[in-house]
């Protein structure tokens, strides 16, 4: 499992006067708790993403890490202010990046 930090998922560069962002993304199963992301994309298919889209969760979409069980299976994650759990197989999907 990877770290998710801001120098992780930002790389400025700079040529003469003009900036260029190159957000990179991670998957929502590597966001350490405590901190947040927006979705980029989700990768699932069937029942699973329509329930997810159903709760809120579509790309743009703020999601913050609450907690980890003492297994590291399921996480909780605040989502448009609900409070939803899931399994690390599913985070593994959904692909997010830097909050704004």
């Amino acid at each position: 499992m990877t770290a998710f930090s801001m120098e992780s998922a930002v790389e400025i560069s700079q040529t003469g006067n003009d900036y260029m962002n190159h957000e990179t993304f991670s998957p929502l199963s590597d966001l350490p708790e405590g901190t947040r992301a927006r979705v980029h994309a989700l990768h699932l298919s069937g029942g699973m993403r329509r329930r997810l889209q159903d709760l809120g969760l579509v790309a743009g979409t703020r999601v913050s890490c609450i907690q980890r069980a003492a297994a590291g299976d399921p996480t909780a994650y605040r989502i448009r202010g609900a409070i939803i759990a899931l399994r690390s197989d599913d985070a593994a999907q959904i692909e997010i990046g830097v909050d704004t």
